[in-house]
């Protein structure tokens, strides 16, 4: 499909088979018609790094579907110190509360990676969603996984020591945005360590003394805004997560 510049679009099928969407996303939760006629949807678009995508406040036109790159949701709190709340992937949707809910951006989402995306609108998305109840399903599936991630972040808030969520947070972000090398695994996001703390619920203290010990245990290094997780088994075991666990192993691979 040619565009008015002269570029060619990528058809939805050919999206669909070139990528392997994450599991607990929308489009991997898709059959493959419904997700190549998805990705049909819309106004390809793309941002550079640190590039903000939705706004607080603003009205709800539209929601972004990433095929490539890694974006934050970041909330700015009354008491002026921006929380980070989520990080979302190619495959997910984002902005669909808003739109179903016909109110106001509750949230900024930013980049951390250059990302292509898909723009759909309101009217296009909702009409969509009628004409095609699977996807329906696939994304109150993925609101529900968004839930319960959560509901699990306070409960350890209220139980855990902060250290262990720390490596729980961390594995976390490894399962779904690092990239495997020979140095280990790669966070290469542009996260702040104020950002990751925010995320886990601690201080920014608390952080760094963590991942200090982290660092002379040899399980990660750190870098500018890049994170080396060297030793994974050694970050799950140091945040309770059994690695020999097949679901804990399943979640690596997925």
């Amino acid at each position: 499909m040619t565009r008015r510049d002269g570029s060619v679009r990528t058809t939805g099928v050919a999206l669909n088979q070139q990528r392997q969407w994450p599991a607990d996303s929308v489009l991997g939760l898709l059959g493959a018609s419904t997700g190549d006629a998805l990705l049909d949807l819309g106004t390809p678009v793309t941002y550079r790094a640190r590039q903000t995508v939705l706004r607080q406040g603003e009205p709800s036109h539209h929601v972004v579907i990433p095929l490539t790159g890694t974006l934050k949701v970041v909330v700015d709190t009354e008491f002026g110190r921006p929380v980070l709340l989520a990080l979302r992937g190619p495959g997910d949707i984002l902005g669909e509360l808003s739109v179903f809910e016909d109110r106001r951006r509750s949230a900024n989402v930013q980049t951390c990676t250059p990302v292509r995306a898909n723009l759909v609108g309101k009217a296009q998305f909702t009409e969509f969603l009628d004409r095609h109840p699977d996807l329906w399903r696939a994304v109150a599936s993925s609101l529900s996984t968004r839930l319960h991630w959560a509901n699990s972040r306070r409960a350890e808030i209220l139980s855990c020591p902060a250290p262990m969520r720390v490596g729980r947070v961390l594995a976390e972000i490894v399962r779904r945005h690092g990239r495997p090398s020979c140095e280990g695994w790669i966070l290469d996001l542009s996260l702040t360590q104020a950002e990751i703390a925010s995320l886990t619920g601690v201080a920014l203290s608390t952080f760094e003394k963590t991942t200090q010990r982290l660092h002379r245990l040899g399980v990660l290094r750190s870098e500018y805004r890049r994170i080396v997780v060297a030793d994974l088994g050694a970050l799950l075991r140091f945040g309770k997560l059994d690695e020999t666990d097949p679901q804990v192993l399943k979640r690596f691979r997925s």
